[in-house]
């Protein structure tokens, strides 16, 4: 049977072609014998015959099983696993074979399925991937300048790398924000079941006692009539202020000046500026570092900055690549990155070792978010426990205020 094939001889160049042979082991040892790596020998005659998920013909079950998204984690374990097999001798299709079979999400699977039709079509593994939603362009770039270089299990690596980065980074965001939201919350349920069980009992004895009530006391039993009975209008504005809130984070008319507040506010400023400085710059290391033009590189870190301001720092940058200049200078002109980033990056164009030097630079962001966090981390147990304490304070006074005068008037 015959099998197109796609290796790299022994000068560095990238050959495809067609062999005959039994099987594809025999295929790939007899490329293996002429002194040429194997990137990819698949049988030539079953092209596109392995599509599982045909959309003509799927139920709908099937199609429910297929809405939703993918997982960062999904991605990663693909990409570790892959990079694994290749390593090990197996050929690519073999490889998404083995992965096709073991995926359980029904999105992922269709477009593994996908990639693996195309490569037994003779198509590069990028080419077919960038057809794909689930792989962004961080991923195919990598992706095709491992094949370009004849690394593809290299680059398949720091492609599950770069993700778990990635998804460690926004695990300590999200770890940074579930306490003091946790502590908020927790206030905040204090008072309403306050406001809605136990005042009005209170209210009930009061009236039915006739003695004059202090300030901070009438206030709480206005406060409590007024959410007794506009409970419904309060949830409601409550509802359209968070959509409007996500509304104004996302809309591409609003998202630059949301963007800039952000940034201006106090302890998130920080938290945000490390994450996205970390991630870009994490993106933009891992891109150099596999031998992905600058330009790209400085593309795909503007995409996933996700700030507008920070964003507008690396579009400055790709524009100095453009005419030539440097980017330490370029990066002191935007005025977004610190002067020791400017340094760095100048150094590291200096001694050709940039992408050394981004990693670094995104190491260390890495390492002040972590500071950050632990700061905070231990800064709001004390805070909110004062908080809650006032708020206990302030309930306590209220009761119990009109409850020591009526004791002292009846004595």
């Amino acid at each position: 049977m015959n099998f197109r094939y796609k290796a790299r001889a022994a000068d560095g160049k990238i050959v495809e072609g067609l062999l005959e042979a039994d099987n594809q082991g025999l295929a790939l040892d007899s490329l293996r014998q002429k002194g040429m790596l194997p990137l990819s020998v698949n049988q030539a005659s079953r092209a596109g015959s392995a599509m599982i998920a045909n959309k003509r013909t799927m139920t709908i079950f099937d199609k429910m099983q297929r809405i939703g998204t993918v997982p960062a984690k999904t991605k990663m374990v693909f990409f570790r696993q892959l990079a694994t097999m290749i390593q090990a001798g197996l050929s690519l299709t073999m490889a998404l074979d083995i992965v096709t079979e073991q995926e359980k999400n029904l999105i992922f699977r269709d477009s593994v399925n996908a990639v693996k039709n195309g490569i037994d079509q003779g198509l590069p593994m990028s080419q077919v991937m960038k057809q794909q939603p689930v792989f962004n362009s961080m991923m195919t770039s990598l992706v095709q300048a491992g094949e370009e270089g004849g690394i593809l299990e290299i680059a398949l690596t720091r492609v599950a790398n770069l993700l778990e980065k990635q998804q460690a980074l926004k695990g300590k965001i999200k770890s940074a924000m579930f306490y003091p939201s946790f502590l908020i919350s927790f206030a905040i349920g204090v008072v309403v079941v306050f406001v809605a069980f136990i005042l009005p009992k209170f209210k009930a004895v009061f009236d039915s006692m006739e003695i004059e009530l202090p300030a901070l006391t009438q206030f709480l039993f206005d406060m409590g009539d007024y959410f007794e009975h506009n409970w419904r209008k309060i949830g409601v504005m409550v509802v359209l202020g968070v959509v409007a809130l996500v509304w104004l984070c996302k809309s591409k008319a609003t998202k630059p000046l949301m963007d800039v507040v952000v940034l201006k506010m106090p302890v998130i400023n920080g938290l945000v500026f490390k994450s996205v400085m970390a991630r870009s710059m994490q993106t933009l290391a891992s891109l150099v570092s596999a031998g992905v033009p600058i330009l790209r590189g400085l593309e795909m870190a503007s995409e996933v900055a996700g700030n507008s301001v920070i964003k507008g720092g690396f579009d400055s940058l790709l524009e100095a690549a453009k005419r030539g200049s440097n980017l330490g200078d370029a990066a002191r002109g935007a005025k977004i990155f610190p002067v020791l980033v400017c340094q760095m990056v100048r150094i590291g164009e200096e001694t050709g070792h940039l992408d050394d030097m981004l990693e670094k630079v995104a190491t260390w962001y890495d390492q002040e978010l972590d500071e950050q966090i632990k700061a905070m981390t231990s800064l709001m147990e004390p805070i909110m426990i004062v908080f809650v304490g006032g708020i206990v304070a302030v309930i306590a006074m209220a009761i119990f205020g009109p409850i020591t005068s009526a004791i002292s008037q009846m004595g």
